[in-house]
């Protein structure tokens, strides 16, 4: 199964104070940067991964995601909300993948054993402790749909309610998001 990524980066970060999420440490790595190599870890490569940005930090995204050799597409419309970005995202994915991820660039302790776990089961949400996470491994039938998501009352989620099965998986990260500042401060005690 050739697998890419739809990496959503297009935010203002304004609960963390205005801040690129993307550039922002994960360990040695910034989100980005950890979330592309996770990815390589189960074979997707860097020129299968959307990294989808916009302003105000458009510029300084699209030269970190263009250095680890990804695809950047720019939202004109990110206030739109995250399905835009989606759409984006969907709609710029190089032909012959089989499946993509869909990655909240917030999401940056998912371990290479959660992508595989998806990859093995074909697609589907991660879960841990009964609840969904990120990143979903979603289908090539389902790219052009989520590629229209910005269009969609309730934007990817409602493009993608009810067609992903839940593959349980034991991996605190895909629950592990970064909105507030007190969360960074965690993730930096566990990087």
């Amino acid at each position: 199964m050739r697998c890419g990524a739809v990496i959503v980066a297009a935010g203002a970060g304004t609960r963390l104070g205005g801040v690129a999420k993307a550039l922002l440490p994960a360990g040695d790595r910034t989100f980005l940067a950890r979330i592309v190599a996770t990815a390589g870890e189960v074979g997707v490569a860097a020129g299968d991964v959307v990294v989808v940005v916009a302003a105000p930090f458009r510029d300084a995204v699209a030269a970190a995601a263009r250095a680890l050799g990804t695809i950047v597409v720019d939202n004109p419309a990110p206030e739109r909300g995250m399905g835009s970005s989606v759409a984006c995202g969907f709609a710029a994915l190089p032909p012959g993948l089989d499946a993509a991820f869909l990655w909240p660039v917030d999401h940056p302790w998912v371990a290479a054993s959660t992508l595989a776990a998806l990859v093995a089961a074909g697609g589907g949400a991660p879960a841990h402790g009964g609840r969904r996470g990120h990143p979903p491994l979603v289908a090539h039938a389902q790219f052009a749909a989520l590629a229209a998501a910005a269009d969609h009352p309730d934007g990817a989620r409602g493009v993608l309610r009810g067609s992903l099965a839940a593959i349980p998986v034991d991996d605190p990260g895909v629950l592990r998001d970064v909105d507030l500042p007190g969360e960074l401060e965690v993730d930096a005690c566990v990087a």
